[in-house]
């Protein structure tokens, strides 16, 4: 039983964290234990910053409670830890309060309790001083009561003294037996809470951080290095302390502590390096801002040069394609459009993250272009042809006859061998698609070289001569529908049994799979079943690897799994599905935080 108490101010996004249901199964407001307050937690929001505007001495909002038990409470335990968490902090009965649950499938269920600061009955404001002994003391009387295990914080001996006094010694007799234990690891719950928002690991983020550090030091150029990384220096909002920005998140770290940690103590900043990071460091919410917009035009500047790639390079091999030029116009337009109005921060993100996506496919077009133009110009005329077109499109630009001419002729002199070199950036743009990745699931791609050697093949074949003969009598090539693994559609077999399907074909390929072969018979069908089979027998290897991919090993596949088998009936194999989904969100949680 762990309960975490902190004061704090007013946050537009608490609302929306409270009740958000992406990243927890479920949301629960406790409405019949409010006291005082109105029924919306956003009302309840509201009512608590206007009792903190209106008194002279108020500087927070409300008194947040995080109670995350090791076992399921029941009612009776939850009203208990609610008594005592009051009665520990000198709350009254009637204090305006409200309660939300979160349920996120693989441990149980916490509790978020908030009071309002500002009593409105009395006007009294709720105290922080010594607020980790009193949450230290609570925690270990409810473990004690409900017969967890005791956790020792750094306090233990404290709370033992302090129960003592009471007059309880069964209790302190049982801490007595405890050695204090300060806090295990290097990153605390804040910023572990910062980096599963952000999706950005701690340690990516501190690894990213010293990296720029060590460049911008053996550069000289630390403030440059920084912002070419992605980062800022901000002055944060507690005693001043000099903070870490990632641009593209807005996630903030204390700079000189995360060097430390993630050098292990080998590296630290100098006083004279420090002080004028400090002096030109603007506040932690500017340094957010203007982190947001600089994310953004990067990701602009990124698009426009991949777009204007793609232009120049489908002019030079001489294509009538406009899907460039279009998506240029696009962009214009696009700008004219953006430029009227102020997004917000997260607006900037997200057309950011937008941006991003967009080059990677324009990208992508560039690659597939690229394939097709490396067969297109094998002859000298074709290429001399496709750079007097490319040399004329500077006509377009204001330029004179000669200098197109001119243009067209010194890139036809300078580079002879234009072909082969069209077809080995084509060859290297290929390699890069075809890659595979840090958690390719054992997809087999054809190496560069050999991609090369075929090409090298084909062409050795188009140059032989042909040799008229007549041809022995054979039968036809067999129809789309008669190739072996393709008798069956598996297009129409629904994205709700996809995962299915996936575990079918591995148990017809007798790899170990958790649902047996005859409940997943029942559910897909025999139809589909026997196109799995003659799929696994005789089909092609590609298909096989894109039935597998539609389970990618995520807990999102594994709880889609279960909802088809309960719809099905198996509950059984349902359960079997449900506990892999939450063993997968332990997982993909601890990798988000950098556990893994």
């Amino acid at each position: 039983m762990i309960v975490r108490s902190r004061y704090v101010k007013d946050d537009p996004g608490r609302a929306g964290h409270l009740l958000s249901t992406s990243n927890n199964r479920r949301v629960v407001e406790h409405r019949d234990l409010d006291r005082g307050c109105p029924g919306d937690l956003r009302q309840f929001l509201a009512f608590s910053s206007a009792l903190t505007a209106a008194h002279p001495r108020a500087k927070i909002t409300l008194a947040h409670f995080k109670i995350s038990p090791s076992r399921p409470l029941n009612r009776r335990q939850l009203l208990r830890t609610i008594v005592w968490i009051k009665r520990e902090n000198g709350i009254a009965r009637d204090h305006p309060m409200r309660l939300v649950e979160h349920d996120k499938g693989d441990r149980p269920p916490h509790f978020h309790l908030l009071f309002s600061a500002v009593d409105p009955a009395t006007g009294r404001v709720l105290s922080s001083k010594d607020n980790y002994a009193r949450d230290e003391l609570v925690s270990r009387r409810l473990e004690i009561t409900f017969g967890e295990s005791i956790t020792p914080g750094p306090r233990v001996q404290r709370n033992a003294a302090d129960l003592r006094a009471r007059g309880d010694d069964r209790d302190a007799q049982i801490l007595e037996g405890y050695e204090p234990v300060r806090r295990r690891g290097k990153d605390s719950e804040a910023d572990r809470q910062q980096a599963a928002r952000a999706k950005l690991s701690l340690t990516e983020f501190r690894g990213r951080l010293l990296s720029a550090v060590e460049k911008g030091i053996r550069s000289g150029l630390l403030p440059r290095a920084l912002v070419e990384q992605g980062f800022s220096i901000a002055v944060g909002t507690r005693k001043s302390t000099l903070m870490a920005v990632h641009d593209a998140t807005g996630m903030a770290l204390p700079l000189l502590a995360s060097i430390t940690i993630a050098s292990d103590g080998r590296m630290a900043l100098g006083p004279s390096m420090v002080e004028e990071l400090r002096r030109d460091a603007p506040p932690l919410a500017q340094a957010r801002i203007q982190g947001a917009a600089r994310t953004l035009r990067r990701a602009k500047r990124d698009l426009d040069r991949e777009i204007d790639r793609g232009r120049f390079e489908a002019a030079v091999d001489g294509e009538c394609n406009d899907i460039f030029s279009n998506m240029r116009r696009a962009r214009k337009a696009a700008e004219v459009e953006s430029a009227a109005g102020r997004p917000s921060q997260a607006a900037q993100r997200r057309e950011a993250l937008a941006a991003r996506r967009q080059a990677a496919r324009v990208r992508q077009l560039r690659i597939d272009r690229a394939f097709r133009a490396a067969r297109i110009l094998q002859s000298r005329p074709a290429r001399r042809m496709a750079f007097a077109m490319a040399a004329g499109g500077v006509l377009l630009t204001g330029a004179g006859v000669a200098l197109a001419l001119g243009a067209g002729l010194v890139a036809s002199s300078a580079l002879r061998g234009y072909g082969q070199a069209r077809r080995a950036e084509a060859q290297a743009l290929i390699a890069q698609r075809y890659r595979p990745g840090a958690g390719a699931r054992g997809r087999d791609r054809r190496t560069m070289e050999e991609a090369i050697a075929a090409k090298a093949r084909r062409e050795e074949r188009q140059d032989r001569p042909v040799v008229q003969a007549t041809p022995d009598p054979k039968p036809p090539p067999p129809s789309r529908h008669e190739q072996p693994g393709m008798g069956f559609d598996f297009t129409t077999i629904p994205k709700s049994h996809r995962v299915l399907a996936a575990l079918a074909l591995d148990v017809l390929a007798e790899r170990p799979v958790l649902i047996a072969r005859d409940v997943l018979e029942r559910v897909l069908g025999t139809e589909v079943f026997s196109g799995l089979a003659s799929l696994a027998e005789k089909g092609s290897s590609r298909r096989r690897r894109h039935i597998q991919s539609w389970n990618g090993g995520r807990s999102a596949d594994a709880f889609a799994a279960e909802s088809a088998l309960r719809r099905a009936g198996e509950n059984d194999a349902a359960k079997v599905m449900a506990r892999i989904g939450r063993q997968r969100v332990v997982t993909e949680r601890n990798r988000a935080k950098g556990r893994e």
